[in-house]
């Protein structure tokens, strides 16, 4: 084949434009820093760089929603550190109501001081987060959770608990609902409550109440019932005689797994009831308190209703504290759920950039000595093709 001056110059310009392209690439990733600009720099580094990436933006929403979920469960923790503050300020004034030497007006202030904090639990049951949201109110973060009425406070939310994804495979709650946190609350000593009837006439106080053999007591509602001073029966919700005995002041009444303790001296026809545990929001607790220091003391029969209903109040604000604590603690340990997994994301997120790195980042010192070798090759090259272009037999002739 006749290689005429045409062709070779055709081949000189295209070698020439390859040499450039491959010094404009090598440019190009000396300006960017990174080996890998397109995927046609290599396809196999590119395709995993793209993996990568991937799993780093994945890696950072989690990062982002444990932030966000440390936020609304740390807004949670503080209110309900308040909400516990209250209660035991409200447990101080049941102390303080309960004596003895106290009149209706003393007791009615006490009272007073105690509607404010109902005022203050209801309202830190009410707060919203950083968005504006209810806290408590479930998937209905819109409604108000709380509200007051003639038959108490009652929630309007739902049960729904909002999740935050952590990891592919972890998720955490990033509130609760109230009724779970102010309204399921057992009163009582968790497993029964004993009440002294309204209609006592009797100096019969209740003393402290315990289950000595939980699995002997068979739920079901007891009644004490004292047919003298010194005599006393138990039947149960049927009528049935459960046990029976004489009553001296300050002794145990055991049956059943129970023991529940009497001081003073009951009337004849009194009667006290012992029944399963149930749930009993915080709100009614408060406001039983409220109700007995309101109720005036005329004789001895009301005095001994309202250190009952004061001693059951006492019970009940003592689990009412408890859930509360637990229900923090819980917080708690889903926060430092979240730290451990941010942990964790940062250990991956630090593999996967040094991963990332070496397939990405440009090696400068490589790059700067290719890029040297190519300009000086494409400079020989030039020069070679200039003087080629002047070569010709006839100047030999």
């Amino acid at each position: 084949m006749r290689v005429t001056d045409n062709v070779l110059r055709m081949a000189f310009l295209s070698a020439l434009t390859q040499a450039q392209q491959r010094i404009a690439d090598t440019q190009n990733q000396v300006a960017t820093g990174r080996r890998v600009n397109l995927p046609s720099d290599d396809p196999f580094a590119a395709a995993r760089i793209g993996e990568l990436d991937a799993s780093l933006s994945r890696l950072e929403q989690y990062r982002s929603n444990g932030g966000l979920a440390v936020t609304r469960l740390g807004l949670e923790e503080e209110t309900l550190v308040s909400v516990i503050d209250n209660l035991q300020r409200v447990r101080e004034l049941a102390v303080q109501g309960n004596n003895a030497t106290l009149g209706d007006a003393d007791r009615a202030a006490v009272a007073t001081e105690m509607r404010q904090r109902l005022d203050s639990v209801l309202a830190l049951a009410n707060a919203s987060d950083q968005n504006g949201h209810y806290m408590f109110s479930g998937y209905s973060e819109s409604t108000l959770p709380f509200a007051p009425g003639p038959g108490g406070v009652s929630y309007n939310g739902d049960e729904g608990q909002r999740h935050l994804q952590l990891s592919d495979e972890r998720l955490v709650a990033t509130n609760d609902a109230g009724s779970e946190v102010f309204q399921r609350i057992p009163n009582g000593n968790g497993t029964f409550v004993v009440r002294a009837a309204p209609s006592n006439t009797g100096a019969g106080v209740l003393g402290p109440a315990s289950a000595t053999d939980p699995s002997a007591f068979v739920p079901d509602t007891y009644a004490i019932n004292f047919l003298s001073p010194a005599d006393y029966e138990i039947r149960d919700s049927g009528g049935g005689l459960v046990a029976s005995g004489t009553y001296a002041d300050g002794q145990a009444i055991a049956f059943l797994g129970v023991e529940v303790v009497l001081t003073g001296v009951p009337a004849a026809g009194d009667s006290f009831s012992v029944a399963p545990s149930s749930s009993q929001d915080v709100f009614a607790t408060l406001q039983a308190f409220i109700d007995a220091l309101e109720r005036p003391v005329t004789d001895q029969a009301s005095r001994s209703l309202l250190h009952n209903d004061m001693g059951q109040g006492l019970v009940d604000i003592d689990q009412a504290v408890s859930h509360m604590i637990d229900v923090r603690a819980e917080i708690g340990a889903r926060i430092r759920a979240i730290e451990q997994e941010a942990a964790l994301i940062d250990g991956f997120s630090l593999q996967l950039t040094e991963s990332l790195s070496e397939l990405r980042d440009l090696d400068y010192a490589e790059a700067l000595s290719l890029l040297t070798s190519q300009l000086f090759g494409l400079e020989a090259a030039q020069q070679t093709f200039a003087r080629t272009q002047g070569l010709s037999l006839f100047r030999y002739l």
